[in-house]
């Protein structure tokens, strides 16, 4: 390799990186600017490039650089530790059943039944929750009904379909319009022997505006308001725009006081399907005291830009 292309990737390589360094600051405080939110998202793609710029410049004897860059990775990783991290696993409980939910944005544009049919025969789920769901793809899925017997759905022809379907007979169920959007959620209350517990199933509005990303964030709040109400057993989940380490999810985790089900599990990325370089997890399940998680995994490809979540879950309490 000649000496002026090495200087040139370095180059890049250094540009890329101060790039790194910038976002990295702006996606700390994202509550400011829906802008600097977006740069949250990225926590991961910014520790490897700054990781590899800090070893390159300690090769290159620029050690200042070096340390610069490593403390910036640094940062990052302390950041994605929650994640990365092993938690305390829960204990079993044998009396208990174990329950199995499938969340997928399957994406409006979605063609493929076939493959919708397949995911949900390999993971063979109690419940599922489909967004993105149209009409016409609500229909060639009728024949869930045979296993799938209750269901409550509103489909859309735009990207805020939803529906839910269960082999547990539901308490009640509604829709429900959180926030300026008003766009379409699910709570079902379910009974499980002698406990109960509610799922709560979500899609609010991508933040690629300053008044998107006000709408979303005030169907957030909605959503921690109503989840600290609820005083029985909670599972939130759906394609909730905005990663783990966007300060508006910090802020929903707090104001609603529930848990992560993906901490300790890995970063789990859901989204863009097409461009792994790009890879962050936007789809969520999050959960309330009373629940235990006993698994939760990135799903198979079905033909979405999402890939879908497949969590394992006990109620343990009323």
């Amino acid at each position: 390799m000649s000496s002026i292309l090495r200087i040139r990737l370095a180059g890049l390589l250094d540009a890329a990186s101060a790039l790194a360094c910038i976002a990295t600051l702006a996606g700390l405080v994202g509550q400011f600017w829906w802008m600097f939110d977006l740069a949250a998202h990225f926590r991961v793609q910014y520790a490897l490039v700054l990781g590899l710029s800090a070893i390159s410049a300690l090769i290159q004897h620029r050690r200042r650089w070096a340390v610069v860059f490593a403390g910036f990775t640094l940062l990052n990783i302390v950041l994605l530790t929650p994640r990365l991290l092993p938690g305390v696993e829960a204990v079993t409980r044998n009396d208990e059943p174990v329950f199995r939910i499938l969340l997928a944005n399957i994406n409006s544009a979605h063609r493929d039944p076939a493959a919708i049919h397949r995911a949900i025969t390999d993971e063979h789920p109690d419940f599922i929750l489909l967004l993105e769901i149209t009409p016409w793809m609500l229909d060639q899925l009728a024949k869930l009904a045979n296993g799938y017997p209750h269901r409550v759905a509103e489909p859309r022809e735009d990207n805020f379909g939803i529906a839910l379907f269960s082999r547990q007979p539901f308490l009640k169920s509604e829709i429900f319009r959180w926030g300026p959007a008003e766009l379409p959620s699910i709570l079902a209350e379910i009974p499980v022997g002698q406990h109960r517990f509610t799922l709560l199933g979500t899609h609010p509005p991508p933040p690629v505006s300053a008044e998107l990303s006000q709408s979303r964030n005030e169907q957030l709040a909605l959503l921690a308001q109503h989840a600290r109400q609820t005083r029985q057993p909670l599972l939130l989940l759906g394609d909730l725009n905005l990663s783990p380490w966007s300060p508006w999810f910090s802020q929903l985790l707090t104001d609603s006081g529930l848990q992560d089900s993906a901490n300790g599990r890995g970063i789990q990325p859901t989204w863009p399907v097409s461009w792994p370089p790009l890879w962050i997890p936007i789809d969520h399940a999050l959960f309330s005291e009373g629940i235990q998680i006993r698994r939760r995994a990135v799903g198979a490809d079905l033909g979405s830009d999402h890939f879908p979540i497949v969590v394992e879950f006990q109620v343990t309490r009323r």
